[in-house]
């Protein structure tokens, strides 16, 4: 987020990104998503691709929440004063053309 790379150095900002990036990707591979894209901070995963499943609105939502979890993990595992993440996860279904 622009708040948090104002308070911490490029590094630090770099190792905090990719720490949530990496347990977010693992949470989105066992629910079969794809990561189409790494926004800076954000994600953009499609579920049905490259392979459907007849639950891939609930493999979203259940991956959406699971990341949220994963996320309050990662914070845990600061030390004390350490930076806290905060995430949101938006979730939109339908079909599209990839």
């Amino acid at each position: 987020s622009t708040a948090l790379a104002g308070r911490l150095d490029p590094e630090e900002l770099r190792e905090h990104v990719r720490a949530y990036q990496g347990v977010s990707a693992e949470v989105i591979a066992r629910f079969e998503g794809h990561i189409a894209q790494y926004l800076g901070d954000g994600l953009l995963v499609y579920f049905g691709y490259p392979l459907a499943h007849e639950d891939d609105a609930q493999r979203a939502v259940s991956a959406g929440l699971a990341v949220v979890d994963a996320v309050a993990t990662l914070n845990a595992r600061q030390p004390a004063g350490g930076v806290a993440l905060a995430v949101r996860v938006g979730i939109h279904t339908g079909l599209v053309v990839v």
